[in-house]
């Protein structure tokens, strides 16, 4: 397995990671289209034994009619509970690139260990932050409801524009230098990974309301799931991290395993706010010029 490392921007951000999901059937069902690009089954979530939101971002249309071919961006949580089986289904799918969004902490907790070939990894040294005390501080509010955690969100959004950016630049590059599979992660799939796909559909040509239908798909996903599964042999602090979680009133947990719509219009927004609009922030925060632009689109539309 090939590994490439490359440092990123130190950054504390409460960005809600937390989470996992076990999938067993596809949500969208099967579907295939009319020019067959690809050998591999066209199917929105991979059946995987040990899956957490692990999905394949193709079929979308954009609004020139054309659809995103299926089988060459996916998108998922941690790896570390994929079983041998999985690592069979995944074979044919040929991943070569895995863009790994997690903090150095939970890449040393959760190491990916991939098993499906060989494969060149990207990765970023960063702090996430002290997620667990910024949260009990609202949480502890006299009289706190939903909105008011939304409002954590929102602003843990606006720090993910921010700290992100950087792997979110070497994602567009990797894509741009290769037409192999390539694989976007975080711990569950829905947060860091869920801007990361939403700028690769936009980037495409794939309308907001559609990209956010994508964003929130987690939703459906991350309810079956166990938010305070945790792997074997987890440490002391991983433990103090589930007692946390643990306690926590059941609407507080229910938020924490399912995104909220508003995050994309706030992640976009702050793109808005620093380039002028969504397009801008990609050709000048993440270096995708007009010729680049036209060649992804051709590479990874039919």
């Amino acid at each position: 397995m090939k590994k490439v490392f490359t440092n990123g921007i130190l950054a504390a951000a409460v960005v809600l990671t937390l989470g996992a999901c076990s999938a067993t059937a596809p949500i969208a069902g099967k579907t295939q289209s009319a020019a067959v690009q690809s050998d591999v089954e066209h199917v929105r979530l991979l059946p995987l034994e040990g899956g957490r939101n692990f999905r394949d971002i193709g079929g979308y249309k954009t609004v020139d009619g054309k659809e995103v071919k299926w089988g060459k961006i996916y998108r998922s949580g941690v790896l570390i509970h994929l079983t041998e089986n999985d690592y069979e289904y995944l074979k044919d799918r040929e991943i070569a690139t895995i863009v790994d969004f997690r903090s150095t902490e939970e890449r040393s907790e959760e190491p990916d260990n991939w098993r499906s070939g060989e494969v060149t990894t990207l990765a970023w040294d960063y702090e996430l932050g002290n997620f667990e005390e910024e949260f009990t501080k609202v949480i502890a509010t006299p009289g706190v409801v939903k909105n008011d955690l939304v409002q954590v969100g929102n602003r843990a959004y606006i720090d993910l524009v921010r700290q992100q950016t950087p792997a979110f630049r070497a994602m567009f590059q990797k894509l741009i230098e290769s037409d192999e599979p390539l694989l976007i992660h975080c711990t569950a799939g829905k947060d860091r990974t869920g801007i990361g796909a939403a700028l690769i559909l936009t980037a495409l040509g794939v309308d907001r309301e559609t990209v956010k239908q994508d964003y929130m798909l987690s939703t459906e996903v991350l309810k079956k799931s166990n938010l305070f599964q945790q792997s074997d042999g987890a440490n002391e602090k991983e433990d103090r991290r589930q007692a946390f979680f643990s306690q926590l009133p059941q609407e507080v947990r229910d938020f924490l395993m399912t995104p909220d719509a508003s995050y994309v219009d706030t992640a976009f927004g702050e793109m808005e706010r620093q380039h002028g609009s969504v397009q801008g922030y990609i050709e000048h925060a993440l270096d995708v010029d007009h010729q680049e632009l036209a060649l992804l689109k051709a590479r990874y539309l039919q």
